[in-house]
């Protein structure tokens, strides 16, 4: 497919999702492949509703970048927080450590913060892609769990995204252009230049998501357990 058949794909599966689920919200990030889903679906709904995970420990780059872009697009926009009560007994739960058990303390508070909200819903679009890491290889357009999730962009490449960017001059995340190749919370996330150890890092786009775990390119466990 071209990248215009992609787009006209991705497009009318957000339409189609959007009139099987009326509770949808799309999810967003900020990262390049959230830039692309606000920008398709902004183009089927003006006001699709869009929702943000804040674990505490974004990059400050991010809450600019999303306050920024939130403003100027008029996005239908809300920020997800663990609730204190959850924060205080992961808190505890890591003590001195911000890893446990191969996980990361950010990511941990990505859970509760979801789960908030994820009764008022019947689905939710994602920015997955199949070429971002061995573990989406297999990404379908639907998935059915606790809520069902629907991956609009799961066929597009990361040179798609890039391309797609660029010939509608959108605006994305600074720290792209710092090195990163894939962004999350600033504790779980690095540049991905070089693995641990020394060593070039190549192609691989998620390998700078939570270093010093089993899961070091893998996932949060946000796509995992829901």
């Amino acid at each position: 497919m071209t990248l215009q058949e992609k787009v006209d794909l991705s497009k009318t599966i957000i339409k189609l999702s959007a009139q099987a689920y009326p509770k949808l919200f799309v999810a967003c990030s900020f990262g390049k492949d959230s830039r692309v889903l606000v920008d398709l679906a902004m183009q089927v709904n003006p006001v699709a509703q869009f929702i943000g995970i804040d674990t505490g420990y974004e990059f400050d780059e991010t809450l600019k970048f999303a306050d920024s872009l939130v403003n100027t697009l008029g996005m239908n926009f809300q920020w997800v927080k663990p609730s204190s009560d959850d924060k205080t007994r992961i808190d505890k739960e890591y003590g001195e450590s911000f890893i446990k058990n191969d996980q990361y303390k950010c990511c941990e508070m990505k859970i509760p913060a979801i789960n908030s909200i994820l009764n008022k819903y019947d689905a939710w679009i994602t920015g997955l892609r199949r070429d971002e890491t061995e573990y989406r290889k297999n990404t379908p357009l639907v998935e059915t769990g606790k809520i069902v999730k629907i991956n609009p962009i799961a066929f597009w490449t990361k040179d798609d995204v890039w391309q797609y960017i660029k010939e509608n001059k959108l605006s994305y995340h600074p720290l792209y252009d710092k090195g990163y190749l894939s962004l999350g919370c600033k504790p779980c996330t690095t540049s991905g230049k070089t693995r641990e150890g020394g060593g070039r890092q190549g192609q691989f786009e998620r390998a700078g998501r939570f270093g010093g775990t089993k899961n070091v390119g893998g996932e949060c466990g946000l796509h995992t357990k829901l």
